[in-house]
């Protein structure tokens, strides 16, 4: 992997380990053009854009629709940390210090990481549950300080909820592994993913446990091998921004230890994946596109509330499912938002 990267003009990365952050930016510009910063933990510079998948076409996308045009009067720095947790900080740092107009922090992990290096510096997060991990003090509606953003949070339940579709899909289910980054371990209690799932596993009379991915995630291969070796029949993937990048390996993965396995947004179910139940992250950008509008024109954080999505989406995947040797049951077929054949 890359320890730097450089993308020339006004796109920037950061470096990862011990070296220092690199970053692009202008010596003068006129007030007429805004600048933003996108800190992403893991998907490369050049994916954050409007050529990158789908939720940043959206995103960028719907800027341009708002009068915002990069190379005219928007400049747009991104940021990567490839991955490489311990290079939060820096280039947290290095973004604070250029002074950008707005901050579009992709993950709860380095949205703490920002929160107490600027209280003046307008933040735009997508998070989990804002106020259990404490990127948000009080409530969502009026968030506190510079912070505001979405949630990708749907409550707790979703997960019971996921591990009774996945279990549907097979049939019958024995042993089911929760894919989850190392570094996301401590907060799952307090949001309550996985002890609302190891509830509703322990009533499907199901043996269920974590699968961690520690860095650099290069060890899913591994994983996916261990878990063949353990005999697991399902699989549930976190939440996790750092797993978006690596979706495509996630699902390749999957396919060929013929693990089923459900996931938390639909661009998964897109490259191959079997089948997911969550939030739109395509229209969660949308709103992110609009609260960046309104901040650039002089919109406080605080005066935006924190959005929330109210609709989840299953989409299932036949052909991954006919792989597999499965077919979907009738009910989970006319559940479905989407059927992808």
């Amino acid at each position: 992997m890359r320890r730097r990267e450089f993308i020339t003009g006004t796109a920037a990365t950061a470096a990862m380990g011990f070296a220092q952050p690199i970053f692009a930016r202008a010596n003068a510009r006129p007030t007429s053009i805004k600048r933003i910063a996108i800190f992403h933990p893991s998907e490369p510079p050049e994916g954050l854009s409007i050529n990158g998948r789908r939720a940043y076409k959206v995103f960028f996308g719907k800027l341009n629709e708002l009068g915002y045009n990069e190379g005219q009067n928007l400049t747009v720095e991104r940021y990567s940390a490839f991955g490489h947790s311990k290079g939060y900080e820096d280039i947290a740092r290095a973004i604070v210090a250029s002074h950008p107009d707005l901050i579009i922090s992709l993950g709860g992990p380095v949205t703490r990481v920002l929160k107490p290096l600027t209280a003046t510096i307008p933040i735009v997060a997508i998070t989990s549950e804002p106020v259990a991990v404490d990127v948000v003090t009080k409530n969502l509606a009026k968030p506190d300080r510079n912070i505001t953003g979405a949630t990708a949070y749907v409550g707790s339940e979703v997960w019971g909820k996921r591990l009774e579709v996945l279990r549907e899909t097979v049939g019958s289910l024995t042993k089911v592994r929760f894919l989850m980054p190392s570094s996301l371990a401590a907060f799952w209690d307090i949001t309550g993913g996985p002890e609302a799932t190891r509830e509703a596993a322990r009533l499907g009379g199901i043996a269920f446990g974590a699968a961690l991915v520690l860095e650099p995630f290069q060890t899913f291969e591994r994983i996916f091998e261990s878990m063949a070796a353990e005999k697991v029949d399902g699989l549930m993937v976190a939440a996790a921004a750092e797993f978006f990048t690596y979706r495509q390996l996630i699902v390749d993965c999957a396919a060929t230890h013929r693990l089923p396995a459900i996931y938390f947004a639909r661009e998964w179910v897109d490259i191959g994946g079997l089948l997911s139940y969550g939030y739109d992250i395509v229209d969660i950008m949308r709103r992110i596109a609009d609260m960046t509008d309104k901040i650039l024109k002089g919109a406080k954080p605080a005066e935006i509330p924190f959005y929330q999505p109210t609709k989840l989406e299953l989409v299932l995947n036949r052909t991954a499912a006919k792989s597999l040797g499965l077919d979907f049951p009738p009910s989970l077929l006319a559940a479905a938002d989407e059927v992808i054949e």
